[in-house]
């Protein structure tokens, strides 16, 4: 998928048009307009404070824009139409749109008091409103797709990084989103627990999955990817594939950035 022509015959499936964010009187966000297509996995990379995880929070409404408009499978995320004026959505509409966003964070903010089964399940229960035994049945499937059936009676205190992490990304799947957000999925985790986790995005991405993923992880971005976005001071300075991004990033804000990050990486970054 990673033509012009192959992304003309998919669904746009999450749009952000002239979307700028401000922070008090920082603008965080500059005008950004970018489509992100059916079944598509775009990484988003950049240095810190560039505006990375922020982009992706306002894709599910977690950070509110000042200006232009974000859709998520044809419908808009955080307004409504009224007459021929968008106005803020109310927390009951936000609270639907968000049933069909999985976001999974850098931390894991799993309840400590649940197992990993209970906390795939409350979601389902709770916001969903599916009933005891179905919800049961969703999560032990959904824990066994991130190869965690043997620990669904532990609480997260007797997990690893790793296996927190993939209870996360169980729980966010369960509720059978139509796309997945991952804000550095991998930064909280010892060097030796991040294969595990890329792993497991990299079959979601097999999947069909569309995913939007922030991180630094290069090689999951090279062997994964559709796109890759680089952006710095709020604004995208790159678009291309991992093929042509990973030739030359293709802007010299982006060649300093992978320079510095090749110099401080064991793994080699640009070839």
């Amino acid at each position: 998928m990673n033509s012009e022509y192959t992304n003309r015959q998919r669904k746009p499936m999450v749009e952000l048009k002239n979307v700028s964010k401000y922070f008090g009187n920082q603008l965080v966000l500059d005008n950004i307009s970018v489509t992100v297509y059916e079944g598509e996995v775009v990484v988003i990379c950049g240095p810190s404070g560039s505006g990375k995880s922020t982009l992706l929070r306002t894709v599910n409404g977690l950070e509110p824009i000042n200006e232009g408009l974000i859709f998520v499978g044809g419908k808009a995320v955080g307004k409504r139409l009224e007459g021929d004026k968008w106005v803020p959505a109310t927390e009951a509409e936000l609270c639907k749109m968000r049933q069909q966003i999985g976001m999974v964070f850098q931390q894991f903010n799993l309840f400590p008091h649940m197992t990993a089964l209970e906390n795939v399940m409350e979601g389902l229960i709770s916001v969903k409103k599916i009933d005891n035994s179905e919800a049961l049945s969703i999560a032990k499937e959904t824990l066994e797709m991130m190869s965690l059936s043997d620990k669904a009676d532990s609480r997260p205190s007797k997990l690893s990084g790793g296996e927190q992490q993939r209870v996360a990304i169980a729980r966010a799947l369960a509720m059978r989103p139509k796309i997945m957000l991952f804000d550095e999925p991998t930064s909280a985790l010892d060097p030796e627990l991040v294969g595990e986790v890329l792993n497991v995005m990299l079959n979601i991405a097999r999947e069909g999955f569309t995913m939007i993923v922030v991180t630094h992880e290069m090689e999951f971005a090279r062997r994964v990817a559709d796109r890759i976005f680089f952006i710095d001071e709020g604004r995208i300075l790159v678009e291309n594939t991992p093929d042509e991004f990973f030739r030359d990033p293709g802007h010299q804000r982006a060649r300093e950035f992978f320079g510095r990050l090749l110099y401080t990486s064991d793994d080699p970054v640009i070839p």
